[in-house]
């Protein structure tokens, strides 16, 4: 089984094991509420927070993703869930290449640079009403449909930018074989927003996903916050090896299929859990 499969099967195995989430109402009597309104000013700042211009260094970037959580945020509006992911990432991230815990911090700094800079780009396209990156357009189109939940919206988004935005990033910032421990280190760090995460997600949008990152059964026997760990690794090390096959001409081809089909594997598993209320 290869590393870029395994982490699909965690990720189901975890999903069906879940117990316990908050099920949103729509889930349990059918009903559905409808997306609130983003007014005009507040989508035009959105526009110019998301724009490459306003997002040249990781501290801007940081900065800029805060704001749009705050503004979708405070209008309930599912759209923001993976901003509402992204703020504890970047909080944790960028404190950690300001500290210099990496063997090569500028690697770390235009990794990171880079990736949210794919999130982004996706923001400014969705609300300027141009063509959205293919790999987040199921993120827009679930977030504006009432049938899902702000859980469900968030964990899309999660799946596209860990499976599909990641090694991308990994390639396009030229990422050697021996940068594989600072990699690591990147993904043990993120792993340490994971609180964060929950509570900004059930804050805003009242979906608890803490049994996405410890499913009830793992959790109590091994502990939370191992369980979290091996969530965290089993996706960056299919990470690591999707962005190694993107990196050689020869493999690059079959590495995006098998990206694009680990995604859809995914996302059917997802769906599944929303259909059940599990988020």
């Amino acid at each position: 089984m290869t590393l870029l499969r395994r982490s699909t099967v965690v990720l189901g195995l975890v999903l069906l094991t879940v117990t316990g989430v908050l099920v949103p109402a729509h889930a349990a009597d059918g009903t559905t509420t409808c997306r609130p309104q983003l007014p005009a000013a507040e989508a035009q700042r959105i526009a110019a927070l998301s724009a490459p211009s306003a997002n040249r260094t990781l501290v801007d970037a940081q900065s800029n993703v805060h704001q749009i959580a705050d503004i979708w945020g405070d209008q309930g509006d599912p759209r923001g869930a993976f901003a509402d992911v992204y703020v504890p990432i970047l909080d944790t991230t960028v404190p950690s290449i300001r500290q210099e815990v990496y063997a090569d911090s500028e690697w770390a700094r235009r990794l990171a640079l880079d990736f949210v800079n794919r999130y982004l780009a996706s923001v400014h396209a969705h609300v300027t009403g141009t063509e959205v990156p293919r790999e987040w357009q199921r993120y827009y189109q679930y977030a504006t449909d009432c049938r899902h939940s702000g859980g469900r919206v968030a964990t899309s988004g999660m799946n596209s930018h860990l499976i599909l935005d990641l090694p991308a990033a990994l390639d396009a910032v030229n990422t050697s074989p021996e940068r594989w421990a600072d990699f690591n280190l990147y993904g043990e760090i993120l792993g340490k927003a994971t609180p964060q995460i929950i509570d900004s997600i059930k804050t805003d949008y009242g979906t608890d996903l803490t049994e996405l990152f410890t499913a009830s059964i793992v959790g109590d026997t091994i502990g939370e916050e191992r369980a979290t760990g091996l969530f965290f690794q089993s996706v960056r090390a299919a990470a690591w090896v999707s962005g190694r096959g993107l990196a050689e001409p020869a493999t690059a081809s079959a590495t995006r299929a098998a990206m694009w089909a680990e995604w859809t594997t995914a996302e059917g598993v997802l769906d599944t859990s929303d259909a059940i209320g599990l988020f």
